[in-house]
Parts: structure tokens; sequence; C-alpha cells
């Protein structure tokens, strides 16, 4: 007596769902540094053009997951960098993050 057992596996099939999964755990990373930063920017609202122009954003560069958190108004730089950075947000909300995203991804494709 025989047993056949047909390999169903596909490697493809496998690297397109944790594809799909990174993308999805790294675009609410971003989306959760955005809110941070939002919500902790150092600097006393005039307009609120600049906390309104913080974005988290997620996205695939070659086989690389990238999420970038920017301020998107021309003075953002100021901001970040002038004044001994006292009013950053950006980097600083990176830093905070970073750990937490990284344990999450290796917990993603263990």
């Amino acid at each position: 007596m025989s047993i056949k057992i047909k390999n169903n596996f596909n490697p493809r099939n496998v690297e397109r769902k944790v594809k799909a999964a990174i993308g999805l755990y790294g675009q609410t990373a971003a989306k959760k540094m955005e809110r941070d930063a939002k919500r902790n920017a150092p600097w006393q609202d005039r307009t609120g053009a600049a906390r309104n122009s913080i974005l988290g954003d997620f996205a695939w560069r070659n086989y690389n997951a990238v999420i970038t958190l920017s301020g998107n108004m021309d003075y953002s730089v100021y901001l970040e960098l002038a004044h001994e950075k006292k009013y950053a947000i950006l980097k600083p909300t990176i830093d905070k993050f970073t750990p937490e995203v990284l344990r999450g991804y290796q917990r993603l494709v263990r």
C-alpha cells in the first residue's frame, strides 16, 4: 500500500501573505507615530498648520519596508533643527517608537 502526499506549499503565497502582514503592521505603526507626534508637538500653535501637516506613512522600497514621519510645511525643518531642537518632534517620535516597531516586525516574521 502506498500513500501519496501532494505538496501544496507555494512559496509565492507565503511571501505575499507575509508582505501583506508587514504592510498592514507598518501602516498601523506609521499612523500611531503620526498621532503621537501631533499630540506631543512641543510648540504653541498659531495656525495649527504645522501640527496638521505631520504625516506618518508606510511604503515598500524594493524589498525594504519603510515607515516615514514628516512635517510638511516649508518651515518644518526649522521646528526640527533650530533653537537647539527645542521644538523637534519628528526625530524624537521616531526614536521613541523604533524599538516597539522592530519588536513587532520580529514577531511577524518568526
